[in-house]
């Protein structure tokens, strides 16, 4: 067995280290910010996240494997920092004129493929010299341990700062700015001033160059459009595009309103409120600042609890809509909450006769959150009896394609578990109306309904009723729709979420829609089955070649596979269970890193390490497992996933301290274990948040991971006793 000493019992490796510090405040400030501005142009959902962060970490980890057999001075060091922050505005340059060389139009949606060879490029340029930084810092430093606790410390402050001081003041490229001059200075006076001075001030520049051609950058974004306002907030980048008297509200990319669009407005609210004209009691989820309350305001005796999660969007609407519509933002009958409708829903006393849902389609699994069946029951129980529920989603016309099939019949399937009464309006929009009582989709009586209350409507209109719910043009649609796939949508497993990335894939027919849709076709089990038996051939071959190095290399790779799968699946989790709050999320990702910085702390104050500490590691990770897969339905208290992610990353800093130690004496190979790390959560990230998460669902994946686990602790508890004895 083998057991190594502290070679220094007075050196506990805790002397601060700047630039392992500075490189984990960089990496996870330019992933922050990478992120949420591949949300703005290539119609971020989960699955770009998935891709982007799985592109970062395979960078990063080829950067470290790649650097680890190289020698390094201090200057070399300092001078790669400074590729990172020289090259960096300019990676974010290129990805907002990207629409530009891929040949779109501004708002216009693109592939996966494009978005994936951007991804893999722009983290290139900055991941993988970060991920060299790690191994020259460790070389610099003779001490890895050290570094590692120090990057961990600065990824969790980096985080922190960039949520709660930088992202709610100022723009991603203002924040690029101040991060990337106050990073120039360290670097300025830590590594020497004299030598570093031309770089300094070049990086000076870029970055505040940076910062004042943020809005004209945007304005030739949108070119022949005119942007006319431009805004981002907690929540994401707010965009205005006006053309002649219309304006156009985008939210991260993702078209919000038109107005005026009376088609829109008038289909959202009145094929709800026509089934109870003299309603009293009316939730509108999203909608309000588009048209919607000025259309239910025609109502006399309807008042409107109204709830938006980001205030700027009604603060910038009231800028650009018009008056009529700015009076309905201020009338008496409406009541603004900025809440996530969620939330708000969970905990509001108060019953309703209609809950109006106009959020955009379930593009992201965040939306989805809106169209499960535990958000279905929750509306079930807050309406009064008869009391109606109403949503709409894009469709199509006459055409209901194979794909289009599945996304309709996952909400219808969904509904009805909750409703016993639920009616699709057939158009080029489907307005989904579910109720305990029977729904009036006929046309004579919507008809009657609108001339006894006087109402003056366009297209929700006695001329344009009569074609649109033709009653075999109703039957041929819920025909359709009642034969699909017949997948439910649930919090945990948010399978609309996917079927609508597979609609999208197939309007550009290429290779991704044809593998997207293949995926569908597939069970899941075998979804699962199939790589998990591929590990275990792995294993068994590793067992009968009796080498040391699949006992020192595993471990890394099935580390960094668990903490960022666990990671990934636990922000969903606390997503769906209690609500977004952005900064919620931005705390359970600090909680996380702390964790790692703590538990690199407990690996260096260890006075022995034996290969017996990995397997009781590893036997942890598996205890977590369960219990986080336990939990996913009991709904715990609020603390709980901030108590498991500290504990992932507690366990996972000490591993990785004790990992080395035991495995690689020393640091001739220091960027090894880093990178095998760094490659096992691409791995997950590419899988799981893309593909496995919306398909399988949490408790089945949690389920895998645990056989996962349980089969790597297996395979290192047999370690023949030739190997590290």
């Amino acid at each position: 067995m083998s057991v190594l000493s502290n070679t220094d019992s007075r050196n506990l490796g805790l002397r601060f280290s700047v630039p392992a510090f500075l490189l984990g405040w960089l990496a996870a400030s330019f992933q922050i910010f990478l992120l949420r501005e591949f949300a703005v142009h290539f119609y971020g959902n989960e699955m770009t996240f998935g891709f982007v962060l799985a592109a970062w970490l395979l960078w990063g980890g080829l950067g470290s494997l790649w650097a680890s057999r190289r020698n390094v001075q201090k200057a070399g060091l300092a001078r790669l920092f400074y590729f990172v922050l020289l090259v960096s505005p300019m990676c974010f340059v290129g990805l907002r004129f990207s629409r530009f060389a891929l040949g779109i139009l501004p708002g216009e949606m693109t592939g996966i493929m494009p978005m994936l060879i951007f991804a893999l490029v722009l983290a290139f340029f900055i991941n993988f010299p970060l991920g060299m930084s790690f191994v020259r810092a460790v070389k610099m430093e003779n001490n890895l341990p050290c570094v590692y606790l120090w990057e961990s410390v600065g990824a969790a402050a980096g985080g922190l700062v960039t949520y709660l001081a930088l992202i709610p003041f100022f723009s991603n490229w203002e924040s690029l700015g101040i991060i990337g001059g106050a990073a120039a200075l360290i670097i300025f006076f830590t590594f020497g001033k004299k030598r570093f001075a031309v770089p300094c001030f070049a990086t000076l520049a870029v970055f505040i160059g940076l910062s004042f051609f943020d809005f004209p950058s945007q304005k030739i974004f949108w070119k022949p459009l005119a942007l006319v306002h431009s805004r981002d907030s907690l929540y994401g980048k707010l965009q205005i595009i006006q053309t002649a008297e219309q304006i156009t509200f985008y939210d991260n990319g993702l078209r919000i309103y038109s107005h005026p669009d009376l088609a829109a407005s008038e289909e959202a609210v009145h094929f709800a409120l026509l089934q109870n004209p003299q309603a009293e009691k009316l939730l509108l989820v999203g909608g309000g600042a588009g048209g919607d309350l000025g259309q239910i305001l025609k109502y006399p005796r309807v008042e409107v609890d109204y709830v938006e999660l980001d205030p700027e969007i009604i603060k910038i609407s009231k800028n650009f809509l018009s008056e009529d519509e700015r009076r309905a933002l201020n009338n008496p009958r409406v009541h603004i909450y900025y809440r996530d409708g969620r939330s708000f829903l969970e905990k509001s006393r108060r019953s309703y006769d209609l809950i109006i849902l106009d959020l955009p389609e379930p593009a992201t699994a965040q939306i989805n959150r809106f169209y499960t069946r535990e958000f279905f029951g929750r509306v079930h129980e807050k309406l009064k009896a008869g009391g109606v529920f109403s949503f709409r989603v894009p469709s199509a016309e006459n055409y209901i394609s194979p794909e289009l099939q599945k996304f309709l019949s996952s909400m219808y399937v969904t509904l009805k578990k909750v409703f016993p009464q639920v009616a699709v309006i057939p158009g080029d929009s489907n307005i989904f109306l579910a109720s305990d009582s029977a729904l009036a989709t006929d046309s004579e009586s919507l008809v009657r309904r609108i001339q006894e209350l006087a109402l003056e409507t366009s297209y929700v209109s006695p001329g344009m009723l009569a074609a649109r719910l033709n009653p075999l043009r109703v039957r041929a649609l819920e025909e359709k729709i009642e034969s699909g796939s017949g997948y439910l949508n649930t919090d945990l497993a948010p399978v609309s979420y996917f079927f609508n990335s597979v609609l999208w894939s197939t309007q550009f027919k290429s290779l991704e829609a044809k593998f997207l849709t293949f995926l569908t076709r597939i069970p899941v089990s075998r979804l699962l089955d199939i790589p998990l038996t591929i590990f275990v051939g792995f294993l068994l071959l590793l067992r009968f070649r009796r080498k040391s190095r699949g006992y020192s290399l595993l471990p890394f790779i099935l580390m960094g596979m668990t903490t960022m799968a666990v990671e990934i699946m636990v922000l969903i989790w606390f997503q769906s269970s209690y609500g977004y709050v952005y900064k919620q999320v931005a705390l359970l990702l600090t909680t996380f890193m702390a964790g790692l910085a703590l538990g690199a702390l407990r690996g260096i104050t260890r006075k022995v390490y034996r290969y017996a500490q990995i397997l009781l590691l590893q036997f942890c990770f598996l205890i977590l497992v369960l219990l986080i897969k336990i939990s996913l339905n009991a709904r715990p208290p609020e603390i709980i996933p901030f108590a498991f992610l500290f504990l992932l990353g507690f366990f996972g800093g000490d591993f990785f301290i004790v990992s080395n130690k035991v495995f690689f004496k020393d640091t001739d190979q220091a960027g090894l274990g880093y990178g095998l790390d760094l490659l096992g959560s691409f791995a997950a990230a590419v899988g799981l948040s893309s593909i496995l998460i919306p398909l399988a669902g949490l408790p089945l994946l949690f389920q895998y991971l645990f056989l996962l686990n349980s089969f790597g602790l297996l395979f290192l508890a047999m370690k023949p006793r030739a190997i590290f004895s």
